[in-house]
């Protein structure tokens, strides 16, 4: 099984708007899988020339980008943005097919592997408390867990540069596989074994290879310092002071508790979408098992990026970051690319039926949180018309001058 990343460059007409999308699908060719499988992160990218600071696009402008996504075969979609004005949120399409009913705002969605970022800021926190240190070899915490000579730190972990294999292009070779592996428990350890059962796939350190199974040896990194439970100590530090109360880890729980969009995903045909909502990811757990709202998503990086959430010291290392992607540079759990001259920090997820994508400004004074219900499956045209969404939140208008107001 090898990892096959396809990467478009396209030119965005009256925005000066160069977008990268790193396309990551699950297909099978000749019985061999190229894998894209949903927990990776597929960052939309965007560099330009323009310079100073867009002015927000206008209403009309992100229903025009909302109903493209939804042509290009996206049942619905929700767009919740913040500025200094304050924020707004946009509804398109279809939440649910066997009722028509439309997506809901506020309400709750996988968040996928933007609980990396979450998963991020609990170590930091145990780093600040001197329970971890970054460059500590991860077997002086959990000895033994895994079986290679080299080294591995927790900075590395953190960073996607530890050599450890995704387990997820196991678990996720292919859609129909994704669909009918939908009810199977998972313990953290588990995940781990199926990765290590194959040689590290480069020295640690030299190189950047995404991979969940580092976010899952994370997760048992916290538990085992602190004696709780990983959804206890995301909890304690994260969710309860920043008031994230519609935010939580599923678990073996297959239900989501209040679903903005029923997901759906082509696991058989394109013509045909079936109805993955209810999904235990416990496949996921520290590395995309998240369930939350735009709303507290927005909240949390705001919180992260002012300096609120971990110390200064320790965010100044999170966004210590290097080349991942074309375009696109990780950090420690997050993420960061250029738009219209703003540098924007986040990342993306996507797990079965639902795909998340959120950035803010390096400031923090504005901010893109948009949900799919639809991710593994998505066309090429979809996520060109999503990166093209995200781009234009930072880069305003196509067709204005940047010196008109936009309309709310």
């Amino acid at each position: 099984m090898t990892l096959q990343t396809r990467r478009s460059l396209r030119s965005r007409r009256g925005v000066g708007v160069v977008a990268i999308g790193i396309r990551r699908r699950v297909a099978t060719f000749a019985g061999s899988a190229l894998a894209a499988v949903a927990l990776l992160v597929a960052p939309p990218v965007a560099s330009t020339a323009v310079s100073g600071t867009p002015a927000p696009p206008s209403r009309s402008e992100l229903e025009r980008h909302a109903r493209k996504v939804v042509d290009a075969g996206v049942s619905g979609i929700q767009i919740t943005t913040r500025d200094k004005r304050g924020g707004r949120t946009l509804l398109a399409g279809v939440g649910n097919l066997r009722s028509g009913e439309p997506p809901r705002a506020g309400r709750q969605f996988r968040i996928g592997s933007v609980s990396k970022t979450f998963t991020a800021a609990v170590v930091l926190s145990l780093v600040d408390e001197g329970l971890v240190r970054l460059d500590a070899p991860i077997d002086r915490y959990l000895p033994g867990l895994l079986p290679y000579s080299q080294s591995i730190t927790v900075r590395q972990l953190l960073a996607h540069r530890s050599g450890l294999l995704d387990y997820g292009t196991v678990v996720w070779a292919n859609p129909k596989l994704v669909a009918e592996s939908r009810h199977n428990d998972y313990l953290p350890a588990a995940l781990v074994r199926i990765a290590t059962q194959q040689p590290l796939q480069f020295t640690p350190g030299d190189d950047f290879g995404y991979s969940n199974t580092d976010y899952v040896v994370l997760g048992m990194l916290v538990e085992r310092v602190t004696g709780h439970r990983y959804e206890f100590e995301l909890w304690r530090r994260v969710l309860r002071p920043e008031g994230l109360h519609d935010t939580y880890v599923a678990g073996h729980d297959p239900r989501l508790r209040r679903p903005s969009m029923r997901g759906y995903e082509a696991v058989r045909s394109q013509g045909r979408l079936t109805d993955l909502t209810n999904y235990n990811m416990s496949v996921a757990w520290a590395s995309g098992d998240i369930v939350s709202t735009a709303s507290d998503i927005n909240r949390f990086y705001t919180s992260l990026l002012a300096g609120r959430l971990i110390p200064r010291h320790l965010l100044r290392q999170m966004k210590r970051s290097r080349p991942a992607f074309p375009g696109f540079e990780y950090g420690l759990g997050l993420g960061h690319t250029q738009m219209c001259d703003q540098r924007v920090w986040g990342h993306v997820g996507g797990v079965p039926g639902y795909g998340t994508y959120t950035f803010t400004s390096n400031d923090a004074g504005r901010q893109i949180t948009v949900s799919v219900n639809r991710s593994i499956t998505l066309s090429i045209a979809a996520e060109d018309a999503i990166n093209a969404l995200v781009a234009a939140e930072f880069c305003g208008d196509a067709s204005a001058d940047g010196r008109k107001r936009p309309r709310r």
